[in-house]
């Protein structure tokens, strides 16, 4: 047996004790797709002495589930994953997930599980490459320079967000992204073939892709030549097919058993001493330990090595080098991470100020276009509807093969590899955005929720809000969206007002590097300023950065109120608030309104300013009756209620309805003459 079959199948073993151990994990995978990862980390370019080195090669699992097949590898390649944290594999508080999740200190670059979220984001992942080549590289600084490899399984494939992926890839030309395919024609409830009918050499070169067929993938080298080859390709991604049998050198290989079988350490014992290894438990021959030592200490330095050619590169391109450094520097943040509003860089907004009725979303625009001028790491693009959601930089100006510079990415109506992508491209530092219509969040939703577990600051902007489509009927309105949305932790979801509230939202998304998402209307708005001469335009973006506030105080016109009302908007509902509280002021009733555009931001204030805007007392109880208008479900707004048995929600739990926009606010509710007499029932 061979220095490189040795290792190979001490890989497989010590991947499958892994599982054992933990007694629960796939180890079929683990058997079968080693030579797989073998294979593409002998020819990776990382430094396991810093793992994040940022011009490293890309590995991304999209077969997720192998995830004890990963760890083992990055444990005998030298990354700062131990045998004691190989014993810890899915227990509670390991770093060892059941699925990997994102942890660059460890050598883990993308999070994934949910199958074909691997494979696109790893696209996102070498579009980020090529965009960044283009924009930094220079004659003799070749300074971005990497690849992105892809461990995909039958199950990935079939998944849809997948082929979105693979065809964006090949239109793209990304020939630095190789996927390496584990064809064992097996999934969990039988074979492929029960349940898919593709030729998957015929999919892949249909769109574009290199594809190179390796018949016994059992054969380490075989891949490994295939990877060479992949790396001489000019200009198409690759796909290596790699032919395995899952579960080898099980009782239950070749079968759909193997799925998720965790053998026995009697088992793994008789295995071990079928391949020649040491009877050990979780342990590693000496000169398999050493060839991999090699193998890894010839890739040592390369971050050290990176970095002086970078202040060469600096002191030629000292601008192109700060740049750069956004990029380096760029942290992702977590749940319950410090979240404290940042409202020093206001000023970076050109705002209008118009008086003039304009739809959320161009001011969307406004700002995108404005911050674009600022930072490099603005990159998006929306789902073929950026003429309608307003979000784009330059629309002219569209990512290609041709234009590696371009700002504008052109997705095609593919929200989920759209997301997905986005994440990609989020995870290697850009301030990654994508848009549709609210309706179709639903379709980017797996993905969305992966931005979130990942702290992958990706910015959803969704348009179209409530009942904002009402020709196009139900299918185009928007009920249970928002709070859908709203549900999704680590996920800060904005629905603003008007164009003051839009760039705090903006400035704070992209001040704290978030996964975010802003709900921006098609309707019409006005900033509200003038008539609030008590709150400044700056006071109200500082304010909102704290996701709900008190925009306008009202007393009745004898400043003796017969009732005090407090009514919480959001959006374009707002208008609708502060309309009804001047009719009702004329009536002797006043009302307090509450602006609310994140109400998860106001969540984490103190509770004595929650208590002033809410209009409780020191008990917690509601001092007035609280009306709740948002043109979305009610089941979110609960918990704003308060104690006063008369507070209600104007909202609507049904879908919507065709019609005209009037005729339709007027059905459900939406309009000053509906709010005004709600708050006159409720005193």
């Amino acid at each position: 047996m061979d220095i490189i079959q040795k290792s190979t199948s001490t890989l497989r073993i010590l991947a499958a004790e892994t599982i054992t151990n933990a007694n629960s994990g796939h180890g079929g995978i683990a058997l079968g797709a080693a030579p797989l990862l073998y294979a593409a980390y002998k020819n990776m370019n990382f430094d396991n002495q810093n793992p994040s080195y940022f011009n490293r090669d890309r590995f991304v699992l999209s077969a997720g589930h192998g995830s004890a097949l990963l760890y083992a590898t990055l444990h005998l390649f030298g990354f700062p994953v131990s045998r004691d944290d190989l014993k810890t594999f899915r227990k509670f508080g390991s770093a060892l997930h059941g699925h990997p999740e994102v942890n660059e200190e460890k050598g883990i670059d993308a999070s994934t599980g949910p199958l074909g979220q691997g494979v696109a984001t790893s696209v996102g992942l070498a579009l980020a490459e090529k965009k960044l080549s283009a924009t930094f590289n220079r004659p003799g600084y070749e300074i971005i320079n990497h690849y992105t490899y892809c461990v995909a399984g039958d199950g990935c494939l079939m998944e849809g967000v997948a082929y979105e992926a693979i065809n964006l890839a090949g239109l793209w030309k990304l020939n630095k992204l190789i996927m390496l395919y584990d064809s064992n024609q097996i999934t969990l409830d039988g074979t492929r073939a029960s349940a898919d009918a593709e030729d998957v050499v015929l999919r892949f070169k249909s769109v574009g892709w290199n594809v190179i067929d390796v018949q016994n993938a059992n054969d380490s080298q075989s891949i490994i030549n295939a990877i060479i080859a992949a790396k001489q390709s000019p200009d198409a991604p690759t796909v290596v097919i790699c032919n395995t049998t899952i579960g080898y050198g099980s009782h239950v290989k070749g079968t759909s058993k193997a799925h998720g079988v965790v053998l026995s350490k009697d088992e793994t014992l008789a295995l071990r001493k079928e391949w020649g290894l040491d009877l050990g438990f979780l342990s590693v021959d000496i000169d398999v330990a050493k060839h991999f030592e090699t193998l890894a200490k010839e890739k040592q330095g390369a971050d050290s090595s990176w970095r002086i050619k970078l202040e060469s590169y600096k002191a030629e391109y000292p601008k192109e080098y700060n740049e750069l450094l956004e990029f380096v520097n760029a942290k992702r943040k977590y749940e319950g991470e410090d979240l404290t509003p940042v409202i020093n860089n206001l000023s970076k907004f050109n705002l209008s100020l118009t008086t003039k009725s304009l739809a959320i979303r161009d001011f969307g625009n406004q700002f995108l276009t404005q911050l674009s001028t600022q930072s490099p790491r603005l990159f998006g693009g929306s789902a073929d509807v950026a003429s309608t959601t307003k979000a784009f930089i330059s629309p002219l100006n569209l990512f290609s093969n041709d234009n590696p510079q371009g700002t504008d990415i052109a997705f095609g109506v593919r929200e989920h590899a759209m997301a997905a992508i986005c994440n990609g491209l989020a995870l290697h530092g850009f301030s990654a955005y994508c848009s549709t219509f609210l309706a179709f969040s639903d379709y980017a939703r797996p993905s969305i929720r992966m931005s979130a577990l990942m702290g992958a600051p990706v910015h959803y902007i969704f348009t179209h809000d409530g009942l904002g489509n009402t020709p196009d009927g139900p299918t185009h309105q928007c009920s249970e969206h928002i709070t859908a949305l709203r549900l999704i932790p680590n996920m800060t979801v904005f629905r603003p007002c008007d164009e003051l509230e839009t760039a705090a939202s903006f400035n704070y998304i992209y001040s704290q590097n978030i996964p975010a998402t802003s709900i921006l209307s098609r309707g019409g708005a006005q900033t509200l300023t003038n008539e609030f001469a008590d709150i400044t335009a700056t006071q109200r973006m500082e304010l909102a950065s704290k996701g709900g506030y008190t925009l306008s105080k009202s007393l009745a016109n004898n400043n003796m109120p017969t009732a005090r009302i407090l009514i919480v908007a959001t959006g374009t509902e707002v208008a609708l608030a502060l309309q009804a509280q001047q009719i009702l002021a004329k009536e002797n009733i006043a009302t307090n309104v509450v602006s609310m555009p994140c109400p998860q931001l106001f969540d984490y204030q103190s509770e004595e300013y929650k208590s002033q805007v809410l209009c409780k007392d020191q008990n917690g109880n509601s001092m007035f009756p609280t009306l709740i208008i948002e043109m979305a479900h009610s089941a979110y707004w609960h918990k704003y209620l308060g104690t006063n048995p008369k507070s209600k929600i104007l909202g609507f739990d049904t879908f919507g309805f065709s019609g005209s926009d009037a005729d339709v606010l007027q059905h459900l509710g939406f309009t000053v003459e509906n709010v005004v007499e709600l708050v006159k029932s409720m005193i």
